[in-house]
């Protein structure tokens, strides 16, 4: 399940692009907020790949996927107490990891 869920979210995803031809030209700090975007997209998946895999298919299923508690403990096949302790691990967990983006600090 956490490899289908991952895989939809890998197929599901939306790739940003901008064009260099100097009738589109941007300013340079869209460049760099495109550039940090990617960069919090890289940091966000390695948080998401460190965890357990059993509160990354949690986490993955309710909050990236957006099935509700049950439906996603259904699919899991676990309670839905499960489903809801291994999210509010995984979110503390990815809360510490992704400290830096959430207080604007170093993303390097």
């Amino acid at each position: 399940m956490v490899n289908a869920c991952l895989d939809r979210i890998r197929r599901n995803k939306s790739r940003a692009a901008f064009s260099l031809s100097s009738e589109n030209a941007e300013e340079p700090r869209d460049h760099r907020d495109y550039a940090a975007t990617v960069d919090m997209s890289l940091t966000v998946e390695q948080a998401l790949a460190s965890l357990p895999p059993e509160q990354r298919a949690a986490v993955v299923a309710v909050d990236v996927e957006g099935y509700p508690v049950a439906e996603a403990a259904e699919r899991l096949g676990v309670p839905v107490g499960t489903v809801k302790s291994r999210c509010a691990r995984a979110r503390k967990r990815l809360a510490t990891q992704l400290e830096d983006f959430r207080e604007g600090g170093n993303h390097s």
